[in-house]
């Protein structure tokens, strides 16, 4: 077979695929996975049973390759630019920059994410989004921890609710800019960053800290190009 064919071959099973994942993404984030059928999934993704089988042998396997890709855009969006500030307030607010960026990007990983967390049907997977919860709020309770340790975080705050009280405004701001409209993701995590500066910051560290947030914004740590961030949404 010629090169140049193939490659086409390769790229338009490519294009399948992401459409594909695309589609189940919305799907399962609005329908939930239970009620969702394999030929709904072909029919929104325009395209034949056989060609979504010739992809992924079932709907487990579309589960698995949403979560994998949610995984490594996170470590794209969120962890890396996080890690890359200098100081635990400036990883704080940089998350919240992150997770504006990720959900803006494409809010069905949110609903995606609770969707699957809270269905009873299948249990085996809610609990894989479970430890994925766990495993964000561990990275989030580090940098409170790690702030803690440099006398720029409150000693007397609990670090793991902290952690699920800033998952709990991340969440109930994608939903509630998904939804509603009547306000920008970014607009809702504004105020709810400046809340949490206040909760877990000492006064003088907390307007530090926004005032330099806001300055940093101009330079923003080197994250995924943007072609490769419209691939979920």
């Amino acid at each position: 077979m010629p090169t140049g064919t193939a490659s086409r071959k390769a790229q338009q099973s490519e294009r399948t695929r992401e459409a594909l994942l695309a589609t189940c993404l919305r799907l399962f984030a609005h329908r939930g996975f239970a009620r969702t059928s394999i030929d709904e999934i072909a029919r929104a993704a325009g395209v034949t049973k056989g060609a979504m089988y010739w992809h992924f042998a079932s709907k487990d396997d579309l589960f698995h390759a949403i979560l994998d890709r949610i995984r490594r855009r996170w470590l794209e969006v969120v962890h890396q630019p996080v890690l890359a500030r200098r100081t635990p307030p400036e990883r704080l607010f940089q998350l919240f920059d992150s997770y504006a960026e990720l959900f803006g990007d494409a809010p069905e990983i949110c609903l995606f994410l609770q969707q699957v967390a809270l269905d009873r049907q299948n249990r085996r997977f809610s609990a894989q989004v479970a430890t994925v919860f766990a495993k964000t709020a561990r990275f989030i309770v580090n940098i409170i921890e790690e702030g803690k340790a440099a006398g720029v975080m409150r000693r007397d705050v609990d670090s793991l609710g902290a952690a699920h009280l800033l998952l709990g405004m991340l969440a109930g701001a994608s939903q509630q800019a998904s939804t509603t409209r009547v306000r920008s993701l970014g607009q809702l995590l504004s105020p709810a960053k400046e809340m949490m500066a206040s909760y877990l910051l000492s006064p003088a560290n907390a307007e530090r800290t926004l005032v330099t947030a806001s300055m940093s914004r101009r330079v923003k740590p080197p994250s995924a190009s943007r072609s490769s961030r419209r691939r979920l949404s």
